[in-house]
């Protein structure tokens, strides 16, 4: 991976990469040597410092009336990082306190249905399935399978139920037997997580829990259909239980 992009990854753009690394390696310089050697437009080169200097990673000291700028010692971006993690647990408790307020807001509909797509999206509605469910709960699902990226659904899914046996979820799941034995972690907590199998291949995984159903297409980018409807997730269901009879262990 690029330094570059490490730098865009904590917060930096693309320019501000640049003019830092840059600075880097001229060491305590005017603007002139600086937009050469980035090969930057002397503009993007201006803004791209103040906000450098902003987020403290740029200092200048003044000579005959001309800025010289230097950047900040590399260890002093992790000095940005616990600036902007202060930041953001500032900004996760002020959302805390309008929730309340923006949930009498929402309008609710009978039926909702969303869709989510890749790895971010799965990462998402896993995350509202564990946030949803208590201790004792339990969590259906069918037609497990090793999907189209065979190690990276076996990566999400082996942290998933740790943090479901974490949190003392419980699961029944039939797999494809195609997928049997690919997820160890089942194997981990059998108090939680009850599995069998079929010799059916289904085309999608289904969750359901609650009032939710969760489709999941597990291709190289997965798409997630989201439903929140008692009496779908009550006829789901009860489809699960006719097929948890038939499966075998």
């Amino acid at each position: 991976m690029k330094i570059e992009n490490t730098l865009e990854e904590i917060g930096l753009t693309r320019n501000e990469a640049i003019l830092y690394l840059t600075l880097l390696k001229l060491g305590t310089t005017k603007t002139g040597p600086l937009i050469k050697e980035s090969k930057l437009h002397s503009s993007k080169v201006y803004d791209g410092l103040e906000r450098l200097q902003e987020k403290g990673l740029v200092s200048y000291i003044i000579e005959s009336n001309v800025k010289h700028f230097t950047a900040v010692e590399p260890k002093r971006l992790l000095d940005f990082l616990e600036e902007k993690k202060r930041k953001i647990e500032s900004q996760k408790n002020e959302i805390k306190n309008i929730i309340p307020y923006l949930e009498n807001q929402q309008k609710i509909e009978d039926t909702k249905a969303e869709i989510f797509r890749g790895w971010n999206g799965m990462e998402t509605v896993y995350r509202m399935l564990r946030d949803t469910l208590k201790k004792g709960d339990m969590n259906y699902v069918f037609g497990a399978s090793r999907g189209e990226d065979e190690e990276k659904v076996k990566d999400f899914f082996e942290k998933h139920l740790s943090l479901m046996a974490k949190k003392g979820i419980k699961q029944r799941i039939i797999y494809n037997e195609s997928a049997r034995g690919n997820i160890p972690e089942n194997q981990k907590h059998p108090q939680l997580f009850q599995v069998r199998h079929l010799e059916h291949t289904t085309p999608a995984e289904i969750n359901i829990w609650k009032d939710t159903i969760m489709i999941v297409v597990l291709s190289k980018n997965p798409t997630i259909i989201f439903i929140n409807d008692k009496k779908v997730a009550e006829s789901f269901k009860q489809y699960f239980d006719v097929m948890w009879k038939l499966a075998k262990q």
